[in-house]
């Protein structure tokens, strides 16, 4: 959570509650090998959680962590961020 960019995924996925790759490229304007490479750090230290759906990955934040739990509150406080007009448009097929 030391870099702003993941401190706004963070509070993304909590404002969302389960979040598309896809939203994350759009919302930051960032490649999608940034953007994985951010979400990779965010899983290993057991922040996000991952499932696939198709050839579509969707991220949600890992309930068991208890540091996390701690700081919820105040990433949601703090991090200003919009995300109001960022939705994903998956077609199936």
């Amino acid at each position: 959570l030391s870099d702003p960019i993941r401190l706004k995924i963070v509070k993304m996925v909590l404002k969302e509650k389960e979040v598309c790759v896809c939203n994350f490229v759009e919302a930051f304007k960032l490649s999608q090998p940034r953007i994985s490479f951010h979400l990779r750090i965010l899983k290993q230290a057991n922040i996000l959680k991952s499932r696939k759906e198709g050839k579509w990955t969707y991220y949600s934040l890992s309930q068991n962590n208890k540091v996390l739990n701690r700081v919820l509150d105040i990433i949601e406080k703090s991090i200003q961020v919009d995300f109001e007009n960022i939705k994903c448009e998956v077609k199936n097929g």
